[in-house]
């Protein structure tokens, strides 16, 4: 028998590898408790065989159950994944830890966390940027919150038209300016193009109001084409996660120090709520960009039109910015869809003062100017 550890042992019974570590809740009335050993043996090591891979291996390998228990109608366990698993890949790890048990009606992968030494410049490096620098870069105020506004809709919008909603965004006071998640261009001297307009602008007003652009993958990122981007003075990069793909998130990271902004884009398809999700919100839009490096992670806030349950946001907050064994900088936490200005109050109430609060129609789309909407927004977000 492989030497799970069972009954809450300590992690220190481990060896010295990092561990990657997945909490695991299965419906009790359609699996026995030996579901857990199929994950953990079968998802780390499959079929265990010596004629072909020797003792020593196979136990170095092999994921470890931490706890079990039974409670309420469920299954409960902690799994870990030795670092020699997954070498950092998180692609792979999710393969690992949901891929063959997704197809497992009643088994939800309820939270991913990592042991400190899983980071570091040779491991996961985290987010390039905190709440701190962010602060810097755009000139926000210290303990307040930002406000970013969604360019809506910029599918096929010119270079000049864009630059002359930024150019009003950065003088009514919003502090990052985004791309639609949609916003597609048939080819890259369009997106570089558009880059440069907004930079030349910055440049010439010392605007320091972010503008993040729709980098779209679909396959695989162009390291020659992220260095364009920077050379036309991009100044942050959006990323659908999810279509994309966590590795290309991952990869991202490595290629650049610009801020990425994480967007969630086909998450829900995950579940949105604790009962019912298949994965956990906090791992799809927290746990997850956060260990890729991701400097700002969207998802819907508890008020406007997509609405996430208010202590699922507040928990996906949290799980962006805690420091409670993440040696890493946070990921700032950006509630968004259907924000209107009155929803400003409400935030702080449920985030604090280290998030930025995402505005599209609102600001855009709204019967008054683009100035006056972003009044609008400060007055509740900052009582200005």
């Amino acid at each position: 028998m492989l030497p799970f550890i069972k009954n809450r042992a300590l992690l220190s019974e481990m060896s010295a590898e990092p561990h990657a570590l997945a909490s695991f809740r299965i419906d009790a009335t359609r699996h026995e408790p030996g579901l857990i050993e199929e994950i953990a043996l079968g998802q780390s090591i499959g079929a265990w065989d010596e004629r072909f891979v020797d003792k020593e291996t196979l136990e170095r390998k092999c994921a470890r159950i931490v706890t079990f228990e039974t409670r309420e109608g469920y299954h409960w366990a902690t799994v870990a994944f030795p670092w020699n698993l997954w070498h950092g890949q998180l692609g792979w790890l999710l393969t690992l830890l949901f891929g063959k048990m997704s197809f497992y009606e009643g088994v939800q992968l309820a939270d991913v966390w990592f042991q400190p030494t899983c980071f570091g410049e040779s491991r996961l490096p985290g987010p390039a940027h905190g709440i701190a620098s962010v602060r810097a870069m755009t000139g926000a105020a210290p303990n307040t919150p930002l406000l970013m506004g969604i360019l809506k809709p910029n599918v096929a919008m010119s270079a000049d038209a864009i630059c002359s909603l930024y150019q009003e965004c950065a003088e009514a006071g919003v502090h990052i300016v985004k791309d639609d998640e949609i916003r597609h261009d048939e080819s890259e001297k369009y997106v570089l193009e558009r880059v440069s307009t907004v930079a030349s602008l910055q440049a010439r007003r010392n605007f320091k109001t972010l503008y993040a652009v729709h980098l779209q993958i679909t396959s695989g990122i162009d390291e020659l084409f992220v260095r364009a981007l920077e050379n036309a003075g991009a100044s942050a990069l959006l990323v659908n996660t999810w279509t994309a793909g966590l590795g290309e998130l991952q990869k991202l990271r490595s290629l650049t120090r610009l801020p990425i902004l994480a967007h969630p884009a086909l998450a829900g398809a995950f579940g949105i709520r604790e009962t019912t999700a298949t994965i956990h919100p906090r791992v799809t839009l927290a746990r997850f960009p956060r260990a890729a490096g991701a400097d700002f992670s969207l998802f819907p806030s508890p008020y406007g039109k997509l609405g996430l349950q208010r202590d699922i946001a507040v928990d996906i907050a949290q799980c962006c910015t805690t420091k409670d064994g993440w040696h890493v900088n946070e990921t700032i936490p950006v509630p968004s869809a259907g924000i209107r200005p009155e929803h400003g109050p409400m935030a702080r109430a449920d985030f604090g003062f280290d998030f930025v609060l995402n505005a599209g129609t609102g600001i855009f789309a709204s019967k008054e100017s683009v100035s006056a909407s972003v009044a609008a927004f400060r007055k509740e977000l900052y009582g200005q």
